[in-house]
């Protein structure tokens, strides 16, 4: 009986709890919805303000968190020049209001199992794009 236990994947029917650092082009609406999931998030234009878009990936990196933004320029920073990332999430919506960001999120975030190490890229609140990037950071 145990080995059968042993042998068996875990699997959770609600998303494990992902950490998120928030782009300054991105507002404490969409905190407070991954807040309410469960996952923490912190904001730049809070803890850290005026960073170039390289800090704000390397900070993310280095908190091991997933970025939010709506500034493509993250997307050439890891594909064409091979910054290293934990995972983007970015934002192309024509509607920028925070309730369809939300909306959006929300899509990507049930989902997905996994998005930690990728970049989404949502240009309708219903359809994303996933790319796996090409340098992934190493995890403990």
């Amino acid at each position: 009986m145990l080995r059968k236990l042993w042998m068996k994947p875990i699997l959770h029917k609600e998303p494990l709890p992902m950490k998120f650092l928030l782009d300054e082009n991105i507002g404490k609406e969409i905190l407070e919805f991954l807040e309410q999931l469960g996952h923490s998030a912190s904001r730049i234009r809070v803890i850290q303000p005026g960073l170039t878009d390289s800090q704000v990936l390397n900070l993310a990196v280095s908190q091991n968190s997933i970025l939010i933004t709506s500034d493509k320029d993250f997307g050439e920073l890891i594909f064409k020049y091979g910054q290293l990332s934990s995972g983007v999430i970015l934002l192309r919506l024509k509607d920028e209001t925070s309730k369809n960001k939300i909306k959006a999120l929300k899509k990507v975030l049930t989902g997905r199992k996994q998005i930690k190490g990728f970049t989404v890229v949502i240009e309708r609140a219903g359809e994303f794009i996933v790319r796996r990037r090409v340098n992934p950071v190493q995890e403990d």
